[in-house]
């Protein structure tokens, strides 16, 4: 029984120094993939809980306090709401933190590319705690989100544009060196 714990031993501090050794390869280069893995694991995480949540979020009294039970599709969407808020809190704080940094020599820079396994951790505090939150400002926030979410895409398809503008000009300037 004893080999058995101290082969369990062995193989939580091996996974625990990949972990570390892992988040703290984060170079300032992938800093944005890594912002993506982040996003893309939220992804995973809402989509789980849509399908598996539901019955959970029927027996928390909190959640679940009307007289008469909502559809399980309600249930669905609030999971998915719920996880949808902790990201926007937490991405909101980051991007808080970040206002007025200019240069890498910041002190902020640092907070920018480091320490992800605090941000993983707070990141999945923030979640969590989203399932404590009353319905109404879950409500609150499926109304302002659906505004927000069509301003985003704006934003994106303003960057997007300008993107393919830098790079027409770049490849323009390529051709007019050559002809």
């Amino acid at each position: 029984m004893w080999a058995a714990s101290c082969l369990a031993s062995c193989c939580a501090a091996c996974a625990c120094d990949a972990c570390r050794t892992v988040v703290s390869g984060i170079s300032r280069r992938s800093a944005r993939i890594a912002y993506c893995g982040l996003f893309a694991f939220s992804l995973v995480v809402a989509w789980i809980l849509r399908e598996v949540a539901a019955p959970l979020m029927e027996s928390i009294p909190w959640i679940n306090h009307f007289k008469h039970t909502p559809s399980r599709e309600w249930f669905e969407t609030d999971a998915v709401l719920r996880v949808s808020l902790g990201n926007f809190l937490f991405f909101t704080i980051l991007a808080i933190l970040m206002i007025g940094v200019k240069t890498q020599r910041d002190p902020r820079d640092n907070m920018h590319h480091g320490g992800w396994m605090m941000k993983v951790i707070c990141w999945f505090l923030l979640v969590i705690l989203m399932f404590f939150v009353p319905n109404e400002i879950i409500s609150f926030y499926e109304t302002i989100s659906k505004f927000g979410s069509g301003m985003f895409l704006l934003v994106q398809v303003v960057l997007l544009l300008d993107f393919v503008h830098g790079w027409n000009d770049k490849w323009v300037g390529f051709d007019e060196q050559f002809c």
